[in-house]
């Protein structure tokens, strides 16, 4: 009977999305309202995410963006049109940089210029958000530690669902023990498309479309699949042991450099394996997460504004299962459950739950600086994701698998 019980309320609590039970109540998950500080900011790179973050940041309490830095003029004058009134503008984010009124810098660069900038800019006395993926090496990744630990600064990446309610619930339900053993997790971001920006001058070809070189970028894996990495980093709460992969350039024959399909596996020390598939041919699953447990299935969909749905095992359900008992989830008895119906997952019981996360990640970063907070997304799990993006990358250049119980720490 004591199993029954335990059954039914699993189910109730997570129809409910159990607010008070998996995330934390508070202020982590609200924009800032009270502040009283001012945070003033400088966007080095204006391009299309530099200039989708200033526009979020117009929302933010007390949080202005004072100036902004491009070298192609076109993404400079947009940004600063964003921008509040008399933003300043530079072409050299070193001269930015020395602009004293500034607080902290949101890094929106090519991939393989975060390291130079992300360092510059503590060097400056700024804090940092620093957008995904941290680093483009392994290297790089481990150095940036020791100069964000003596900085005394706040340093964020951006990885924006860990300010998502949704993401605390699922962690939840998935650490509930009636979830039964986590052994399996597969995760897709398909789309179809030659994800190109256009470039009206050949000459910035290499810099608009940065992520299809080798020289500025990690392709697909650092691009996409670092978000949903991360994720499942955060929710294991553990760091894989092992990755391989397979990727290659077999459709897109335009010039590009990164591959057009990627398709990894990483291991975990508890023999969980979770596999990571991003296509750019076929837009079929599109972005998904799903988290296989013994008792139990979570499901994470849709690229804009993600859902999620629990499905019940049959033969966990069978054992709850008796004539004409009404079940507290729904109201229809039990007997007549569908196993194979979807239970949703809610975000949380307030509108503002359903938020755009990035916008939560950025007052979160703001109300980091004013209240002396460290960061829900930092440099560690940054620094943890950007050497799993890099070791996923080698292991399907060289078609090996790859070691990465000592990669975390300096050798």
């Amino acid at each position: 009977m004591g199993n029954l019980l335990k059954r039914r309320k699993f189910l109730e609590n997570t129809s409910k999305a159990a607010l008070a039970g998996f995330m934390p109540v508070g202020s982590v998950f609200s924009h800032l309202s009270n502040a009283s500080d001012q945070v003033n900011l400088g966007v080095i790179g204006t391009g299309s995410r530099g200039n989708w973050l200033i526009k979020l940041l117009q929302d933010i309490p007390n949080a202005s963006v004072i100036a902004g830095c491009d070298i192609i003029p076109e993404r400079l004058k947009k940004g600063l049109e964003l921008s509040a009134p008399r933003s300043k503008g530079y072409s050299d984010y070193r001269k930015l940089l020395e602009n004293k009124d500034i607080d902290a810098v949101i890094v929106s660069v090519p991939l393989s210029l975060h390291y130079e900038v992300a360092v510059a800019a503590l060097e400056a006395g700024k804090h940092v958000y620093c957008e995904k993926t941290m680093c483009f090496t392994t290297d790089q990744a481990l150095k940036l530690g020791d100069i964000v630990n003596k900085s005394g600064l706040k340093f964020q990446v951006g990885y924006q669902h860990r300010y998502n309610p949704l993401y605390n619930n699922i962690k939840g339900i998935i650490q509930n023990e009636d979830f039964g053993e986590l052994s399996h997790i597969e995760c897709y971001w398909n789309r179809n498309g030659d994800w190109r920006r256009p470039v009206d001058n050949p000459k910035w070809e290499r810099i608009i479309n940065w992520r299809m070189y080798r020289e500025f970028s990690g392709g697909l894996m650092a691009e996409l699949s670092s978000h949903q990495l991360d994720i499942v980093n955060w929710i294991l709460e553990d760091l894989p042991t092992s990755v391989t992969g397979y990727g290659g350039i077999d459709y897109w024959k335009d010039g590009r450099e990164t591959y057009d399909h990627v398709h990894s596996v990483f291991k975990y020390g508890n023999g969980v394996q979770a596999s990571y598939t991003c296509l750019t041919t076929n837009a079929h699953m599109g972005y998904q997460m799903l988290f296989y447990g013994k008792n139990a299935t979570v499901q994470v969909t849709g690229e804009q504004g993600h859902k999620a749905f629990l499905y019940v095992e049959p033969s966990w359900l069978s054992g709850m299962q008796k004539p004409d008992e009404v079940d507290g989830v729904s109201g229809a008895t039990l007997k007549t459950m569908d196993p194979g119906k979807p239970i949703p997952i809610a975000a949380g019981d307030r509108p503002e739950d359903d938020a755009e996360p990035t916008g939560k990640a950025l007052a979160g970063f703001a109300d980091c600086i004013r209240e002396d907070k460290s960061p829900l997304s930092n440099y560690e799990n940054g620094k943890n994701s950007a050497i799993c993006v890099a070791k996923a990358n080698e292991a399907m250049q060289k078609e090996e698998r790859m070691d990465l119980k000592m990669a975390y720490s300096m050798k």
